[in-house]
């Protein structure tokens, strides 16, 4: 897992990251550690923000040293990276479809990337939108960068584990799972949960496959529903993608998503790969 970490994800995004990974690899004491730990609560950025908790170094040393204190936010913590950024990723596919909208997102963390009407977009100089947050993507391949962000007329999310923008303990951990170096998206993600606590966008607790139905449920016959999800599969087993897909399909709704890893991430919509994109929404090329 950390291998690939360091191969994959973080060259190019992460010097500090990438080394960290790398220095996990070659300490067999923290490596024991981790595996006391089921799979799932082993992961990097699980780690790394758990470091980043307590203002600690970035070494495994200190990791190693002080594992009843990490080991407590692997434990009770989770990834719930909630990049706003993404949203200008999945927004040139939106606009595609029939206005207005129904907006349901699966992993939905805090919510922020269920609010598209509330921040404006730069695309090169194309402005979209308007907003206190702007995002900016580059494009190439002849991105369809809309006139305007479409209707959304219902929304809602869903996650195991609901976040609210308006507490300030979720508002540091969200923080503590941006990248050292990133301090632009630091700066958008304040700004966006700043947003979000104002009116914060209705979070339901629940499962992506056994708890999606019921919410579908609720959405207006007259709205054209799309479920969305950034980065949120890779959490979940092949099984668990292929029932979501399902679910999705049976309930004649589209489903839009940014998934993958390292070059491998792309914007796919109804199983249909549009683009290739940058993980954190700095880029996005069309096919």
């Amino acid at each position: 897992m950390y291998e690939a970490f360091a191969a994959d994800e973080s060259p190019g995004c992460s010097p500090t990251y990438n080394a960290l990974a790398r220095a996990v690899v070659a300490d067999d004491g923290l490596l024991a550690l981790l595996e006391t730990l089921p799979e799932r609560l082993r992961q990097p950025h699980l780690l790394f923000g758990a470091l980043r908790w307590y203002d600690a170094p970035l070494t495994t040393g200190w990791a190693v040293e002080h594992w009843p204190e990490v080991r407590a936010v692997l434990t009770t913590r989770r990834v719930q990276t909630n990049e706003p950024g993404r949203c200008a990723l999945l927004l040139p596919a939106l606009a595609t479809l029939p206005e207005p909208l129904a907006v349901v997102e699966v992993g939905a963390s805090a919510g922020l990337c269920l609010l598209y009407d509330r921040w404006a977009y730069d695309y090169d100089g194309t402005r979209v939108g308007s907003g206190p947050v702007t995002l900016r993507c580059s494009v190439t391949g002849g991105v369809p960068v809309p006139a305007r962000v479409p209707e959304i007329a219902w929304r809602a999310g869903l996650d195991l584990n609901p976040l609210d923008p308006r507490d300030p303990d979720t508002r540091r951990w969200l923080e503590c799972l941006v990248w050292p170096e990133h301090e632009d998206r630091r700066t958008t993600l304040r700004g966006a949960l700043h947003v979000a606590a104002q009116e914060p966008p209705r979070i339901v607790r629940g499962d992506l496959i056994r708890d999606l139905p019921a919410l579908l449920d609720e959405v207006p016959d007259d709205l054209t529903t799309v479920v969305t999800h950034t980065a949120t599969l890779a959490y979940v087993d092949d099984a668990a993608r292929e029932a979501f897909a399902g679910v999705c399909r049976e309930r004649g709704v589209h489903r839009l998503g940014a998934e993958g890893h390292g070059e491998d991430f792309a914007v796919w919509l109804d199983g249909v790969r549009l683009a290739r994109a940058h993980a954190h929404g700095r880029w996005l090329a069309w096919l």
